[in-house]
């Protein structure tokens, strides 16, 4: 059986850092959740660990605290409805640019994507130490507009006759790996250490943090670069008698590589530049009950600092016309969710998350490429018990509809203009854990 599931473990961590795609995420361009039993909590999970994916990845403490060893696989198809719409006055760029009002909505191009995750969580037969090692995507963004004639902000660049961007591409993928130990100090305290290792994949164009070539046109970074990042997450877990749990997290930023691309200018000569963006630090505090009346119950707090991170922090325009980032604001999010055990082997869940958004409307043009604008999130599912110690784990989620727009920049804001992206999302997992 051991050998069985290090074959399993070895053939899912390479079909992680195959398959995962893009990701346009839930808390900015972070994932909600992790694997489909969290996801069923709506992320909710610090004090109330149910599997090894959701502890391993929320709480490194919390480990200590799941009645046994366990290995889970989960898989996930996500999707999302992204468009991107945009209005032009007349006259707003100057007499005559343009000579009529123009507008349009494009949607992006965007397919089925798969999110695969991996915890596995092994307690020491004597003494207090429990291991464990985690794999999932962790975030995310991207869209593929076409190039559109009726929409003005996806007509060609204004050396090209137009007055937008052109075509719209972005593909950003996130995986992360977390060997973990944690440490029971007593009966109801616990401890515990990650060290995180990070790799990132990152692809736009046209590159606007990029100073634009000779004919001011933005260049592209479609040969996506690879770059590694290192960090930390650390967290304790205190457990009462009467079922009331409380959790403590802190996720490090994940300290990324320097993205370097090698592209061309309009005339084909090459051309390279590079681009830094961090991982935000992620604070938390956790709820967590577990009832004799067949309930449990989790409420999280988190606050996510993409105000410091690098990449997110900045907004508008160097003097060399190159963009200088996203310009994001740090957000709260509030999960909660609740479990209720059906019968022995069926337990149904389901939880609800807000957060804030993370995008303000004063830079809403500045992410036609990572419209990470979610808030109202809403999910359930529910968990198998079969035989041999196996659980059949599914969710949905649903990312409610919501919608950003500002006016365009050059480099100041331009009056009688405007750009608004929309996004919704829907997300499907279903995933296998034996526990031993």
């Amino acid at each position: 059986m051991l050998r069985i599931i290090r074959t399993i473990a070895t053939t899912w961590l390479l079909c992680m850092v195959v398959l995962c795609n893009v990701v346009v995420a839930q808390m900015g361009h972070i994932l909600d959740a992790v694997g489909p039993v969290n996801q069923s909590m709506a992320g909710a999970g610090i004090a109330l660990p149910l599997d090894a994916t959701s502890a391993l990845h929320w709480n490194p403490a919390s480990i200590s605290w799941l009645n046994r060893s366990e290995i889970g696989f989960g898989f996930a198809a996500f999707g999302s409805e992204v468009d991107l719409s945009s209005q032009v006055q007349q006259d707003a760029f100057g007499p005559g640019a343009p000579p009529m009002a123009l507008s349009g909505r494009t949607k992006s191009d965007n397919d089925i994507n798969p999110i695969p995750t991996m915890g596995f969580v092994c307690h020491s037969p004597e003494g207090p130490v429990t291991f464990g090692l985690g794999g999932f995507a962790i975030g995310g963004f991207g869209v593929n507009y076409p190039g559109d004639p009726s929409n003005p902000i996806l007509t060609p660049q204004p050396a090209q006759g137009g007055m937008g961007f052109g075509p719209i591409y972005s593909q950003f993928q996130l995986m992360q790996f977390a060997p973990t130990v944690s440490v029971k100090v007593s009966d109801s305290f616990s401890v515990g250490l990650a060290p995180t290792v990070n790799w990132a994949t990152l692809a736009m164009d046209p590159f606007a943090a990029a100073i634009p070539n000779p004919d001011s046109t933005y260049a592209p970074a479609t040969h996506a670069d690879v770059a590694w990042g290192l960090g930390f997450q650390a967290g304790m877990m205190y457990q009462h008698c009467s079922g009331l749990s409380l959790g403590v997290l802190y996720k490090s930023p994940q300290w990324f590589q320097e993205f370097k691309f090698n592209s061309y200018d309009q005339l084909g000569s090459p051309r390279w530049f590079q681009f830094n963006m961090d991982y935000p630090a992620i604070f938390g505090v956790g709820l967590g009950w577990q009832g004799s009346n067949r309930w449990s119950l989790a409420t999280d707090v988190k606050y996510v600092d993409y105000k410091n991170t690098d990449g997110f922090n900045a907004w508008g325009f160097w003097p060399s016309g190159a963009v200088r980032g996203f310009g994001w604001n740090s957000i709260w999010v509030v999960s909660t969710g609740v479990q209720y055990q059906w019968s022995p082997r069926l337990a149904l869940r389901c939880g609800y998350m807000f957060n804030e958004n993370p995008i303000s409307s004063s830079v809403a043009f500045f992410n036609a490429t990572a419209p990470g604008i979610i808030q109202h999130h809403l999910s359930a599912g529910f968990t198998l018990a079969m035989k041999g110690g196996w659980d059949f784990d599914t969710a949905f989620h649903h990312g409610f509809a919501n919608q950003i727009s500002g006016p365009w920049y050059g480099p100041n804001a331009i009056p009688n203009t405007a750009a608004t992206s929309r996004l919704a999302t829907y997300t499907l997992s279903v995933g296998l854990r034996k526990r031993f």
